[in-house]
């Protein structure tokens, strides 16, 4: 998940510099040269492309099965790159892995590894959040979900089970993350005609930032 289109902009003619950070396709992974076993073997942190079979494939891979074991070190390169993208969450699939796991930055305990999640109950208020996704940069959408959910996950150790109440913007980051794993996509829950919309404003905050970009001396 990405911050808010009004946490994003860039309105300091000194920030230029940052424009680099919304290319996510620059370093991905090319989905004519890879498939999703690949990316359970061997491990490649980088996003993949909006195509790729791995973000409508449930992550089902339990990732404390077959002697993996470096889980911090897996779960600092996904925290690295969610930051560098200026996100505040990131899901195995995005990366083109089917490892059941993501993380995600926590109002109050920072930087989190979630494996194995789950979502146990859901409040019945719930609550219209502006969402952006790292995989589709730039596209903001209107989302209605629960304001707040349960959850139990394990840590990156496999064996600490941690079980609490998620609210504001760490519930809906949790529920987005988590349907990742279930092989959804954001962009799924509106009508076509909202996506449409959209997509056209999308176009018009890239043409914003392109105009921000400093040209370089002649």
């Amino acid at each position: 998940m990405s911050k808010s289109e009004e946490t994003i902009f860039i309105e300091n003619e000194d920030t230029h510099a940052k424009v680099k950070l919304y290319n996510p396709y620059e370093k991905s992974a090319s989905t004519e040269s890879i498939s999703l076993t690949d990316f359970v073997e061997d491990w490649v942190c980088e996003l993949v492309e909006p195509k790729h079979p791995a973000l409508t494939t449930p992550a089902t891979v339990d990732p404390f099965a077959g002697g993996v074991s470096d889980w911090e070190d897996k779960e600092k390169q996904m925290l690295d790159l969610m930051h560098d993208k200026l996100g505040i969450g990131l899901a195995s699939p995005q990366i083109g892995s089917s490892y059941n796991m993501f993380v995600m930055n926590h109002t109050v305990l920072g930087d989190i590894g979630v494996y194995k999640p789950e979502i146990v109950e859901f409040s019945e208020e719930t609550v219209v959040i502006e969402e952006g996704c790292l995989t589709f940069p730039l596209l903001y959408i209107h989302i209605t979900r629960p304001e707040k959910v349960k959850v139990k996950y394990f840590k990156s150790d496999g064996t600490t089970q941690v079980e609490t109440w998620m609210d504001g913007i760490d519930a809906r980051c949790f529920q987005h993350e988590f349907e990742h794993l279930q092989g959804e996509l954001f962009l799924d829950k509106v009508s076509d005609m909202k996506l449409q919309r959209a997509f056209k404003k999308r176009e018009k905050l890239f043409k914003k930032l392109e105009k921000k970009v400093v040209k370089p001396n002649a």
